[in-house]
């Protein structure tokens, strides 16, 4: 039992004093929040720190804004405080590309045919009419970001790869940097963080039954979506979600650059946290990029 298990029970019980908790299940792998899941029915996120606690805010206000916007289902807080968020656990398993391989293709395309739309009515978010401004998406997406990267990159991660790595890093980055034209996009409402272990879905009914973790959810570049799903799943089952979202083809070349540079991200991560998780954390991602 982790250390600090005696304190989030602690919490819970300040929380809410009446739940009698009967089984308790510790997550603290998260990037920005521990998250507790009480009785396989309530869900409580607690931020890390003080700035993580901003984003947490960030994404309750997100989250609020909407839910009553998309037909797939989102966590919806009971119990919200300056650090915390508690919200009933959405049904299903995650959809994690062993579980989207051993389905037949058309339960495949009946998934696609899900994110299409759940991805066409969250790029399609009149953000305008938020009570409150919607943020920037905490993913890069910008020129600029690009370049910071490449510098990072450059500075810290050369150092430890072979010549024909480097050369596949410079490629990556050139044919984004040298092309000005890839940036020339609309930006839009995007969730900035679609792994597969963000995305629900029920076996047996073969459907999306929820999508969660917004912290990175903002402005950004709805390429960013489609890189997420790339390297989780593959470029091959990407294009299976063309025929509900008209135009994706047009995505696909900066889609495929933000599939690739989330390995370096998470290295660079790595390096500057001194936590060695980060190293591994993209083994056994999904490699097919198409051209």
């Amino acid at each position: 039992m982790p250390a600090n298990t005696i304190e989030f029970i602690h919490r819970i019980r300040t929380i809410m004093p009446n739940l009698r908790i009967e089984h308790f299940e510790l997550n603290q792998e998260g990037t920005l929040n521990n998250v507790v899941i009480v009785n396989q029915d309530l869900v409580f996120r607690f931020a890390k720190n003080e700035a993580y606690a901003r984003t947490l805010q960030t994404e309750i206000r997100i989250l609020d804004f909407i839910r009553p916007r998309l037909d797939i289902h989102v966590p919806a807080p009971i119990y919200t405080s300056a650090d915390c968020m508690v919200y009933p656990l959405l049904p299903g398993q995650p959809l994690l590309r062993k579980a989207l391989g051993s389905l037949d293709q058309n339960a495949q395309q009946r998934i696609a045919d899900q994110l299409g739309i759940f991805l066409i009515q969250l790029h399609s978010l009149d953000t305008s009419s938020s009570p409150e401004e919607i943020p920037l998406s905490r993913a890069p997406y910008t020129q600029e970001d690009c370049t910071s990267l490449r510098n990072d990159v450059r500075e810290k991660i050369y150092p430890l790869l072979q010549k024909d790595q480097i050369e596949w890093a410079e490629e990556l980055f050139n044919g984004v940097l040298e092309n000005p034209e890839i940036f020339n996009f609309e930006p839009s409402f995007i969730h900035g963080d679609l792994a597969s272990y963000h995305i629900l879905f029920d076996e047996r009914d073969g459907k999306i039954t929820g999508v969660f973790d917004f912290g990175m959810a903002g402005i950004g570049d709805p390429a960013n979506d489609f890189g997420n799903l790339i390297n989780f799943y593959g470029e091959t089952f990407l294009r299976k979600i063309s025929p509900t979202y008209p135009g994706l083809q047009n995505y696909l070349p900066r889609s495929r650059y933000y599939a690739q540079t989330l390995e370096l991200e998470w290295i660079l991560r790595g390096l500057e946290s001194g936590e060695a998780f980060w190293f591994t954390a993209h083994l056994g991602r999904a490699r097919d990029i198409l051209s």
